[in-house]
C-alpha cells in the first residue's frame, strides 16, 4: 500500500468511527414510535431494525430507499439493478434518480426508515434524537472509549486531521468532550451536511494545493463519508462490523475500532520510516 505514504490529510467521521455502539438503535426506534404504535408492534419493529443491520431483511445497509413507496434498491456502480417491495417481492421499478432516494448508510439511517414510514414529524424526531444522544453519554448506556485509537490518531504524521460529523451542536461538541478529544484534530466540523459537506471540504483542500490521492477519508457510512472522496480521486477506509450491500471497493476496510487502531498505527510507522 504505497499510497499510504503519500497521505497528507485524513478526514474522520465520528459516530460509528471513533466509537462503535449499535445498542442505541433499538432505543432510538422505541423513542420514535412511542405513543404511535402498540408496544408489542414497536418491539417487532426493533427486531426488524436489527435484522436490517445484520443483513437479514430485504432492506440492507448499502441499499437505496424510496420514501414515497417504501421500495428498496440494489445497485452496481451507482446504477440501480434491482428493486424490492418492503415485503421482499421484486418489482420493475428502476426508473429513479439517486438524488430522490435515501441511502441506508448506518444505524441512524435505519431508525429514520421507521420515522418516514410512520410519518413522525420533525419535532418528535429531534426529541428522540436528543434523548438517545444524551443516553449514550451516561450509565447504563454510556459509549465505550477506546483510548488506544486516540493515541494512534495523535501520532499520525500528516498535515491535517479533520473531524467531520453530521451531528449538530450541541450534541457534537458534547461527544467530543466526552471522548476527551478536544485537542486531537486540526479542524472540527459539526452539522457537516455530508455527503455535500465532505465534497465541499475536498474541493477546498484541492484549492489549497493538496492532491486528491493525498486525502484519506475514514467512516462507517459509505454514502456520507466515502463515495464523495472516492469520486474525487481520494482514498477511503470503511469501518463497520456489518456487511454492506454496496459493491463499491474501498481502499481499506476494517471491522472494529481495534482494527482501525492497528491500521492507523501502521500508517504512522510508515510515515516515520519515510521521514528517516
Amino acid at each position: 500500500m504505497e499510497w499510504l505514504k503519500k497521505i497528507k490529510v485524513i478526514i474522520f467521521d465520528m459516530d460509528g468511527t471513533l466509537y462503535q455502539d449499535y445498542t442505541f438503535l433499538g432505543r432510538y426506534v422505541r423513542h420514535l414510535l412511542q405513543d404511535v404504535l402498540p408496544q408489542e408492534t414497536i418491539e417487532s419493529k426493533v427486531r426488524e431494525a436489527y435484522a436490517i443491520l445484520e443483513g437479514n431483511h430485504i432492506a440492507r445497509l448499502g441499499y437505496f430507499y424510496n420514501r414515497e413507496n417504501q421500495t428498496v434498491y440494489a445497485h452496481q456502480n451507482m446504477q440501480l439493478t434491482k428493486s424490492f417491495q418492503w415485503n421482499g417481492e421484486e418489482n420493475e421499478d428502476l426508473d429513479q434518480q439517486l438524488e430522490q432516494l435515501s441511502y441506508i448508510g448506518d444505524p441512524w439511517g435505519i431508525a429514520m426508515l421507521y420515522a418516514i414510514q410512520h410519518g413522525i414529524d420533525e419535532q418528535k424526531r429531534m426529541r428522540a434524537f436528543h434523548q438517545v444522544r444524551e443516553e449514550m453519554l451516561t450509565d447504563p448506556y454510556e459509549i465505550f472509549c477506546h483510548h488506544p485509537l486516540f493515541v494512534a490518531i495523535s501520532k499520525l504524521h500528516v498535515e491535517k486531521k479533520i473531524l467531520m460529523t453530521n451531528t449538530p451542536e450541541p450534541s457534537g461538541p458534547e461527544f467530543v468532550k466526552h471522548l476527551n478529544i478536544e485537542q486531537l484534530f486540526d479542524e472540527y466540523v459539526y452539522g457537516a451536511e455530508k455527503p455535500y459537506g465532505i465534497q465541499s471540504t475536498v474541493e477546498r483542500l484541492l484549492k489549497e494545493g493538496y492532491a486528491a490521492h493525498e486525502i484519506l477519508s475514514i467512516g462507517d457510512n459509505p454514502w456520507n463519508d466515502l463515495h464523495p472522496v472516492k469520486k474525487s480521486g481520494g482514498k477511503t477506509c470503511l469501518i463497520t462490523k456489518y456487511a454492506y450491500s454496496d459493491p463499491t471497493e474501498w481502499d481499506i476496510s476494517v471491522r472494529t475500532i481495534e482494527e482501525l487502531t492497528e491500521f492507523l498505527q501502521g500508517q504512522a510507522e510508515l510515515h516515520l520510516v519515510q521521514a528517516h
